[in-house]
Protein backbone atom coordinates (compact mmCIF):
# COMPACT_ATOMS: atom_id res chain seq x y z
CA UNK A 1 0.00 0.00 0.00
CA UNK A 2 1.56 3.13 -1.13
CA UNK A 3 1.54 6.64 1.17
CA UNK A 4 -1.15 8.05 -1.00
CA UNK A 5 -3.46 4.85 -0.44
CA UNK A 6 -2.51 5.05 3.11
CA UNK A 7 -3.59 8.57 3.05
CA UNK A 8 -6.78 7.98 1.79
CA UNK A 9 -7.55 5.33 4.04
CA UNK A 10 -7.09 7.24 6.96
CA UNK A 11 -9.21 10.24 5.63
CA UNK A 12 -12.00 8.07 4.53
CA UNK A 13 -12.45 6.38 8.61
CA UNK A 14 -11.90 10.03 9.52
CA UNK A 15 -14.95 11.34 7.60
CA UNK A 16 -16.71 8.37 8.69
CA UNK A 17 -15.98 8.70 12.51
CA UNK A 18 -18.16 12.30 12.04
CA UNK A 19 -20.77 10.53 10.24
CA UNK A 20 -21.35 7.32 11.94
CA UNK A 21 -19.99 8.07 15.55
CA UNK A 22 -21.58 10.28 18.54
CA UNK A 23 -19.34 12.34 21.05
CA UNK A 24 -17.57 10.81 24.01
CA UNK A 25 -16.41 7.55 21.64
CA UNK A 26 -14.63 7.78 18.06
CA UNK A 27 -16.79 4.42 17.14
CA UNK A 28 -19.97 4.12 18.98
CA UNK A 29 -22.54 3.54 16.67
CA UNK A 30 -25.24 4.04 19.46
CA UNK A 31 -25.62 7.39 20.32
CA UNK A 32 -28.32 7.07 23.03
CA UNK A 33 -29.75 4.37 24.65
CA UNK A 34 -31.98 4.73 28.03
CA UNK A 35 -33.67 1.38 30.05
CA UNK A 36 -36.46 0.58 32.57
CA UNK A 37 -38.18 -1.64 33.92
CA UNK A 38 -41.43 -2.33 35.67
CA UNK A 39 -43.23 -5.01 37.93
CA UNK A 40 -46.91 -5.39 36.35
CA UNK A 41 -48.43 -7.93 38.46
CA UNK A 42 -45.35 -9.84 39.38
CA UNK A 43 -43.36 -9.74 35.84
CA UNK A 44 -40.55 -7.99 34.88
CA UNK A 45 -41.03 -6.11 32.14
CA UNK A 46 -38.38 -4.21 30.14
CA UNK A 47 -37.98 -1.61 27.89
CA UNK A 48 -34.86 -0.95 25.93
CA UNK A 49 -34.31 2.39 23.33
CA UNK A 50 -31.46 3.29 21.31
CA UNK A 51 -31.09 5.93 19.38
CA UNK A 52 -28.76 3.95 16.11
CA UNK A 53 -25.64 6.32 14.72
CA UNK A 54 -26.47 5.36 10.90
CA UNK A 55 -26.10 8.65 9.02
CA UNK A 56 -28.57 9.08 6.21
CA UNK A 57 -29.80 5.94 6.61
CA UNK A 58 -33.80 5.79 6.96
CA UNK A 59 -35.36 2.91 9.74
CA UNK A 60 -38.80 2.01 8.50
CA UNK A 61 -41.47 2.29 10.72
CA UNK A 62 -42.53 -0.65 11.57
CA UNK A 63 -43.80 -2.57 15.13
CA UNK A 64 -43.36 -6.24 15.57
CA UNK A 65 -45.19 -8.58 18.10
CA UNK A 66 -42.38 -10.61 20.12
CA UNK A 67 -44.60 -13.75 20.48
CA UNK A 68 -43.19 -17.17 22.58
CA UNK A 69 -41.70 -19.75 20.30
CA UNK A 70 -45.26 -22.06 20.93
CA UNK A 71 -47.15 -19.27 19.83
CA UNK A 72 -49.48 -18.71 23.38
CA UNK A 73 -49.39 -15.18 24.08
CA UNK A 74 -47.63 -12.25 22.77
CA UNK A 75 -44.48 -11.11 25.56
CA UNK A 76 -43.93 -7.58 24.06
CA UNK A 77 -42.68 -5.60 21.10
CA UNK A 78 -39.73 -4.79 18.64
CA UNK A 79 -40.04 -1.45 16.85
CA UNK A 80 -38.42 0.21 14.82
CA UNK A 81 -38.64 3.89 13.60
CA UNK A 82 -37.45 7.33 13.06
CA UNK A 83 -38.41 9.54 15.61
CA UNK A 84 -39.63 13.53 14.94
CA UNK A 85 -36.22 14.50 15.55
CA UNK A 86 -35.22 12.54 12.42
CA UNK A 87 -33.53 9.79 15.00
CA UNK A 88 -33.38 6.55 13.73
CA UNK A 89 -34.47 4.56 16.81
CA UNK A 90 -34.48 0.87 17.87
CA UNK A 91 -37.35 -0.28 20.67
CA UNK A 92 -37.63 -3.61 22.32
CA UNK A 93 -40.53 -3.96 25.06
CA UNK A 94 -40.02 -7.50 26.83
CA UNK A 95 -41.70 -9.26 29.38
CA UNK A 96 -38.75 -11.15 30.79
CA UNK A 97 -40.11 -13.42 33.12
CA UNK A 98 -42.22 -15.22 30.73
CA UNK A 99 -39.74 -16.23 28.71
CA UNK A 100 -38.47 -18.27 32.16
CA UNK A 101 -39.35 -21.48 30.60
CA UNK A 102 -37.61 -21.53 27.30
CA UNK A 103 -34.52 -23.49 26.28
CA UNK A 104 -31.15 -22.12 26.82
CA UNK A 105 -29.23 -22.81 23.68
CA UNK A 106 -25.87 -21.58 22.08
CA UNK A 107 -26.68 -19.27 19.85
CA UNK A 108 -24.64 -16.35 17.31
CA UNK A 109 -25.39 -13.43 14.89
CA UNK A 110 -26.78 -14.72 11.44
CA UNK A 111 -23.60 -14.65 9.59
CA UNK A 112 -22.22 -17.44 12.32
CA UNK A 113 -19.79 -15.26 14.06
CA UNK A 114 -20.35 -14.74 18.02
CA UNK A 115 -22.78 -12.15 19.73
CA UNK A 116 -20.61 -9.02 21.70
CA UNK A 117 -21.08 -10.05 25.54
CA UNK A 118 -22.68 -13.18 25.64
CA UNK A 119 -20.01 -15.59 23.62
CA UNK A 120 -20.32 -19.10 24.00
CA UNK A 121 -22.46 -18.90 26.59
CA UNK A 122 -26.31 -20.58 26.27
CA UNK A 123 -29.12 -18.41 26.36
CA UNK A 124 -32.83 -17.66 25.80
CA UNK A 125 -33.25 -16.91 22.16
CA UNK A 126 -36.94 -15.60 20.84
CA UNK A 127 -37.47 -15.22 17.09
CA UNK A 128 -39.65 -11.66 16.13
CA UNK A 129 -40.19 -12.15 12.51
CA UNK A 130 -38.23 -11.10 9.28
CA UNK A 131 -35.35 -13.11 10.89
CA UNK A 132 -35.08 -10.70 13.66
CA UNK A 133 -33.77 -12.34 17.33
CA UNK A 134 -33.90 -11.00 21.15
CA UNK A 135 -31.28 -12.96 23.26
CA UNK A 136 -31.77 -12.87 26.70
CA UNK A 137 -28.90 -13.66 29.52
CA UNK A 138 -29.70 -13.29 33.08
CA UNK A 139 -27.13 -14.64 35.80
CA UNK A 140 -26.43 -13.97 39.61
CA UNK A 141 -24.01 -11.69 38.21
CA UNK A 142 -24.53 -10.08 35.43
CA UNK A 143 -27.88 -9.56 32.74
CA UNK A 144 -27.92 -8.65 28.88
CA UNK A 145 -30.15 -8.06 26.17
CA UNK A 146 -29.22 -8.02 22.66
CA UNK A 147 -31.09 -8.01 19.47
CA UNK A 148 -30.08 -8.91 15.78
CA UNK A 149 -31.98 -7.60 12.98
CA UNK A 150 -31.08 -8.14 9.34
CA UNK A 151 -31.71 -6.03 6.49
CA UNK A 152 -31.43 -6.88 2.75
CA UNK A 153 -30.00 -3.48 1.86
CA UNK A 154 -26.89 -4.73 3.72
CA UNK A 155 -26.47 -7.38 1.43
CA UNK A 156 -24.33 -5.19 -1.17
CA UNK A 157 -22.19 -4.22 1.96
CA UNK A 158 -21.34 -8.32 2.24
CA UNK A 159 -21.00 -9.27 -1.04
CA UNK A 160 -18.08 -6.63 -0.83
CA UNK A 161 -16.61 -7.35 2.13
CA UNK A 162 -17.44 -11.10 3.16
CA UNK A 163 -17.98 -12.33 6.89
CA UNK A 164 -17.26 -10.13 9.62
CA UNK A 165 -18.50 -7.73 12.34
CA UNK A 166 -18.08 -4.55 13.38
CA UNK A 167 -18.96 -4.20 16.86
CA UNK A 168 -17.54 -1.33 18.92
CA UNK A 169 -18.23 -1.01 22.60
CA UNK A 170 -20.56 1.95 23.72
CA UNK A 171 -21.36 3.59 27.06
CA UNK A 172 -24.53 6.02 27.09
CA UNK A 173 -26.36 6.53 30.22
CA UNK A 174 -25.01 4.43 32.49
CA UNK A 175 -25.22 1.38 29.77
CA UNK A 176 -22.30 -0.10 28.41
CA UNK A 177 -22.72 -2.67 25.31
CA UNK A 178 -21.54 -3.44 21.56
CA UNK A 179 -23.20 -2.17 18.50
CA UNK A 180 -22.57 -2.65 15.13
CA UNK A 181 -22.68 -4.21 11.50
CA UNK A 182 -22.64 -7.56 11.04
CA UNK A 183 -22.00 -9.02 7.38
CA UNK A 184 -21.81 -12.07 4.90
CA UNK A 185 -21.45 -12.96 1.05
CA UNK A 186 -24.61 -14.90 1.91
CA UNK A 187 -27.96 -12.99 0.99
CA UNK A 188 -29.77 -12.23 4.56
CA UNK A 189 -26.67 -12.47 6.67
CA UNK A 190 -25.98 -9.24 7.05
CA UNK A 191 -27.45 -6.18 9.38
CA UNK A 192 -27.45 -4.78 12.61
CA UNK A 193 -26.81 -6.02 16.20
CA UNK A 194 -27.00 -4.67 19.22
CA UNK A 195 -26.33 -6.37 22.80
CA UNK A 196 -26.62 -4.36 26.21
CA UNK A 197 -25.11 -4.99 29.70
CA UNK A 198 -28.32 -4.37 32.09
CA UNK A 199 -26.62 -5.86 35.01
CA UNK A 200 -26.71 -2.14 36.99
CA UNK A 201 -30.62 -2.28 35.71
CA UNK A 202 -31.81 -5.89 36.61
CA UNK A 203 -29.08 -7.19 39.15
CA UNK A 204 -31.62 -6.43 42.25
CA UNK A 205 -33.99 -8.25 40.42
CA UNK A 206 -32.03 -11.22 40.17
CA UNK A 207 -30.94 -11.13 43.56
CA UNK A 208 -34.51 -10.39 44.88
CA UNK A 209 -35.16 -13.83 43.23
CA UNK A 210 -37.86 -11.72 40.90
CA UNK A 211 -36.04 -13.60 38.22
CA UNK A 212 -34.99 -16.54 39.99
CA UNK A 213 -35.89 -18.68 37.04
CA UNK A 214 -33.08 -17.80 34.99
CA UNK A 215 -30.80 -17.17 36.82
CA UNK A 216 -31.19 -20.64 38.40
CA UNK A 217 -30.99 -22.25 35.49
CA UNK A 218 -27.61 -20.53 33.72
CA UNK A 219 -25.86 -20.90 37.31
CA UNK A 220 -26.65 -24.61 36.31
CA UNK A 221 -25.20 -24.49 32.82
CA UNK A 222 -21.94 -22.91 34.58
CA UNK A 223 -22.06 -19.82 33.10
CA UNK A 224 -22.07 -17.04 36.31
CA UNK A 225 -19.48 -15.40 34.62
CA UNK A 226 -19.05 -11.84 33.53
CA UNK A 227 -20.06 -10.88 30.47
CA UNK A 228 -17.27 -10.61 28.02
CA UNK A 229 -16.29 -7.24 26.37
CA UNK A 230 -14.18 -8.31 24.27
CA UNK A 231 -14.46 -5.57 21.18
CA UNK A 232 -15.99 -7.72 18.18
CA UNK A 233 -13.37 -5.46 15.63
CA UNK A 234 -12.20 -6.61 11.81
CA UNK A 235 -8.66 -5.20 10.60
CA UNK A 236 -8.60 -1.77 9.80
CA UNK A 237 -8.60 -2.44 6.35
CA UNK A 238 -11.71 -4.12 6.21
CA UNK A 239 -12.96 -1.56 8.73
CA UNK A 240 -12.53 0.82 6.20
CA UNK A 241 -14.37 -1.57 3.09
CA UNK A 242 -17.39 -1.40 5.54
CA UNK A 243 -17.29 1.96 6.15
CA UNK A 244 -16.73 2.80 2.42
CA UNK A 245 -19.97 0.74 2.17
CA UNK A 246 -22.12 2.66 4.36
CA UNK A 247 -20.99 6.25 3.32
CA UNK A 248 -22.14 5.41 -0.15
CA UNK A 249 -25.74 4.66 1.80
CA UNK A 250 -25.68 7.32 3.60
CA UNK A 251 -25.31 9.44 0.93
CA UNK A 252 -27.82 8.16 -0.79
CA UNK A 253 -29.52 8.84 1.75
CA UNK A 254 -31.37 5.02 1.45
CA UNK A 255 -34.50 3.76 3.02
CA UNK A 256 -33.99 0.58 4.69
CA UNK A 257 -36.62 -2.11 4.53
CA UNK A 258 -37.16 -5.60 6.75
CA UNK A 259 -37.06 -8.71 4.67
Amino acid sequence: MTFKDSLKGSVLLLVMAIIFTSCGSSSSMINNINVNTTDIDGDVNVSLSADLNIGNLKLPNATLPIILPNGARQIGTLSLAQTLEGANQLTVNLNVSETAGLNLEEVALPNGNKLPLIGDRQVIKVPVGSGIEVYISLTSSSAAIGVAVPLGIFDQIGANVGTTSLMPIFNSNGISGAAGVFTSRNAGENGFALVADLSGVLGNLIKSNSLEDHSFRMAQKQQDMELDYTEHMPSKRVERRVMKQLYKLHRKKTQIELE
